[in-house]
């Protein structure tokens, strides 16, 4: 058996191949401080929506509390260090997160990058209400994908957990590119299709996008569907340890 083994490591190692173990049932620890940053961004926006726990009306405390874990905050601080390792700009700059939801991401990059000017926008004014709460230093207005101004301008746009509900992300994709500085940088982040089985659910059609997902990218295919779009673009494809695709498109050196 052993040898066996052995003679197919080396045909394969012969045509450039390697066998690895598979770590697809690895999850992310969060650490102690991931811990604090959920539990202090909870304390901030529950009270926003505390009247829906007798009510029932979305979201409900229950629902936060089990939506924005530790694990959630440490998707988006990995990110953050990504994005350091990166060389992306943040300090100082000014910042659109879109789909801000209840403004995680915004409250991480106010404390990590002071001076930075930041903005949110989302489709739900009850998640721009928890935004305010969360970080009250951003900029926060209302906006779906396909109403953001051209005319507008931002040195970092972050797209988290979007593409993958929409029906034409690659429109999507390119619309964001036009908002972002010449000097600017786009990140995108999406699961992993090889692991993603949240189903598509209803259709949105004001917002031509799905509750649920219907896009669904490996490592390999979401590199080439960016390559393809922007081919101009400095593009940094690769996997936070939580399992989840990033990417980052930014000026292409002169």
């Amino acid at each position: 058996m052993i040898q066996g083994k052995k003679l197919v490591q080396s045909m394969l190692a012969q045509r450039g191949y390697r066998i690895v173990k598979s770590d697809s049932g690895v999850r992310y620890r969060p650490t102690s401080a991931d811990a604090r940053n959920s539990a202090s961004l909870l304390q901030e926006i529950v009270p926003v929506v505390q009247h829906n726990a007798l009510t029932g009306e979305w979201p409900t405390p229950e629902f936060l509390e089990n939506y924005f874990d530790a694990g959630r905050l440490a998707m988006a601080r990995l990110l953050l260090d990504q994005c350091d390792a990166e060389d992306v700009e943040i300090a100082g700059r000014r910042v659109l997160d879109i789909g801000c939801h209840a403004g995680s991401l915004l409250r991480l990059m106010h404390a990590r990058y002071p001076g930075s000017s930041l903005f949110g926008c989302d489709i739900s004014d009850v998640k721009l209400a928890m935004a305010k709460r969360a970080c009250p230093d951003a900029e926060l207005f209302f906006s779906a994908l396909s109403d953001i101004p051209r005319s507008s301008r931002y040195d970092v746009v972050f797209l988290m957990e979007v593409l993958e509900h929409t029906v034409d992300p690659e429109a999507v994709v390119r619309r964001l590119l036009d908002i972002v500085s010449a000097s600017g940088t786009l990140v995108l982040t999406v699961p992993d299709g090889r692991r993603d089985q949240f189903p598509a659910k209803e259709y949105h059609a004001e917002f031509d996008s799905y509750a649920g997902h219907i896009n669904f990218w490996s490592p390999e295919s979401w590199h080439y569907f960016l390559t393809r779009i922007a081919p101009e673009r400095k593009l940094r494809t690769g996997t936070l340890s939580t399992g989840h695709l990033f990417a980052t498109l930014g000026m292409k050196a002169t």
